[in-house]
């Protein structure tokens, strides 16, 4: 098997403790913790190296200064079909704070008027669509066509439309779709899922989303959400997973640079002046952070480099409200208009509902705009749109506030940009990427980061 050597640049080599190791995983996101767990369960420890304090990468929480809660990011659901995501959390303990439904059931509002998309266990996925009264008669059976003929193949993606060179809503206008069925019922699923807006989007990878989630089992499109923390969902327990299994951990360990010797093995330095050395080395940062510390001398891992540059970025906001009293019955609600996208009542969702207090999250995607605007121009629009979408918070007072906005959230799967997109077995013997970025043939979602370190851990089993 291969193996590792750390030593201190603070002690002479002749002075170095030699420590071997096999793996080194950059990063502490899901990508990152996939890969550790799943490399355990082949029985290899790997070294994890992560530059904050806590583990988790964008899926974290934080304490609100003001009302002293856990408060997370941003937002996150859960699909029935993430199946690799569930079993992690399965690993780490923390299944069962995933609330999953039995199928499909989301309220959308628009126009003041509340309608649920809800599957029904008998007839499936497709009866959701008979009662959705947000779109005409025609444009129900319209979207009910398209759907039967994308889950049965009968669509010729390329056929005198490119779906690799044309966004998804480009793609839906030409198979009949109309901007209704477009804004109210297909932008649903793809704005939160993919990060982008349906003008944004690639088609073919739209599509490919469509046939793997819309168009499963009921049990398969059900939504999900926490019941607890981001950090106490994911990042807490994996540290305790990695301390109680004997996987070593550098907390606090910013990754400097990255080279590899003739001989084939990688050199990873700290910011802590400590080295690293192994034949196994998998990236599980970000795409803009492994670009900043790869060696241009090196011609193989420079032409990464220079690729890893071409990715565009798509913010997400949240906006956490703290209202008086409650204002919102629902537990979530989407909206069609008034720029609210997704509503959580976090509150009920965390089930922590009084007769005080109700803190609600507005979940912004695609958020290019938002994020532009400053934090008092974001919270007036939201609060106005409020007001409108619920009428007790006119009368109601907000007590606390918070913005969070998540500038690089995502990677814009836009059209063309699958060829960006990294296999996690890269040409660069023994280096691996591992990252919701990669080509895992899923959007950038926690699904497919945690996707990408299993198949990695994989890769790295076959070497050793």
């Amino acid at each position: 098997m291969a193996k590792c050597i750390a030593f201190s640049q603070s002690v002479t080599p002749a002075e170095s403790v030699l420590v071997e190791r096999e793996v080194i995983i950059l990063g502490g996101g899901l990508a990152g913790i996939s890969t550790a767990v799943n490399l355990l369960k082949h029985g290899i420890k790997a070294t994890l190296v992560e530059q904050r304090p806590f583990l988790g990468g964008r899926a974290f929480s934080f304490r609100d200064r003001f009302s002293g809660e856990e408060i997370d990011n941003g937002q996150h659901v859960i699909l029935g079909v993430c199946n690799e995501f569930l079993q992690l959390l399965s690993d780490l303990g923390t299944r069962n704070e995933i609330e999953l439904g039995g199928s499909l059931d989301v309220p959308v509002a628009f126009k003041g008027k509340v309608t649920n998309l809800r599957a029904n266990r008998f007839f499936g996925n497709a009866f959701a669509l008979v009662r959705y009264s947000h779109l005409s008669i025609s444009d129900r059976i319209s979207v009910a066509r398209l759907l039967v003929k994308l889950k049965l193949h009968l669509v010729d993606t390329n056929q005198s439309i490119d779906a690799s060179a044309v966004s998804f809503a480009e793609w839906l206008s030409f198979q009949g779709q109309s901007q209704a069925a477009i804004e109210r019922f297909w932008s649903l699923f793809i704005l939160p899922v993919f990060n982008c807006h349906v003008d944004e989007v690639a088609a073919e990878d739209a599509i490919e989303f469509t046939r793997i989630a819309l168009l499963g089992s009921a049990r398969e499109t059900a939504i999900g959400y926490p019941r607890t923390d981001l950090s106490s969902l994911i990042g807490t327990p994996a540290s305790q997973f990695m301390r109680e299994n004997g996987i070593e951990v550098k907390m606090g360990a910013r990754v400097s640079s990255i080279s590899k010797s003739k001989s084939g093995v990688f050199e990873v330095a700290l910011s802590s002046g400590e080295k690293l050395r192994c034949r196994n080395v998998v990236s599980a940062l970000n795409p803009k952070s492994i670009a900043s510390v790869l060696p241009t001398s090196d011609k193989s891992l420079a032409a990464m480099k220079t690729a890893l540059t071409s990715f565009e970025y798509s913010p997400i906001v949240a906006v956490h409200l703290w209202y008086e009293k409650p204002v919102m019955v629902e537990r979530v609600l989407a909206f069609v208009d008034l720029g609210l996208q997704w509503v959580f009542n976090d509150s009920a969702l965390r089930n922590t509902s009084n007769n005080s207090t109700q803190h609600i999250v507005i979940s912004l995607s695609g958020a290019d705009e938002w994020a532009m605007l400053t934090k008092t121009d974001v919270l007036h629009r939201i609060t106005s749109s409020m007001r409108v979408a619920f009428p007790l918070a006119n009368t109601v007072d907000i007590v606390n506030s918070t913005v969070v906005k998540t500038l690089d959230a995502t990677i814009k799967i836009k059209p063309g940009s699958r060829r960006l997109r990294f296999l996690q077995n890269t040409d660069v013997s023994g280096f691996y990427f591992a990252g919701d970025w990669t080509d895992t043939g899923l959007p950038a979602t926690m699904e497919g980061a945690v996707l990408s370190g299993k198949t990695v851990a994989d890769l790295v089993v076959r070497r050793l």
